[in-house]
């Protein structure tokens, strides 16, 4: 699917840097796979800690929000 969007030209080539990507594509799909990898880790982070500790408060969002920062 194509679909024109309007790029900060010097953020896309810092992230290009940072990714090591080659093409504006390469480093748009990079960019998107790490940011929805990162928040699979952080629930899996949450989900171990709240099955390790048993403490009500951890499952709360609410309470727990500043600690998953």
């Amino acid at each position: 699917m194509k679909t024109v969007i309007d790029l900060d030209t010097e953020l896309t080539e810092a992230a290009a840097e940072v990714l090591g990507t080659k093409t504006k594509k390469e480093t748009i799909h990079a960019a998107l796979r790490a940011a929805v990898d990162a928040a699979r880790r952080k629930r899996e982070r949450q989900q171990r800690l709240i099955n390790s500790l048993g403490s009500p408060d951890i499952a709360d969002d609410e309470v727990m929000d500043g600690a998953w920062r």
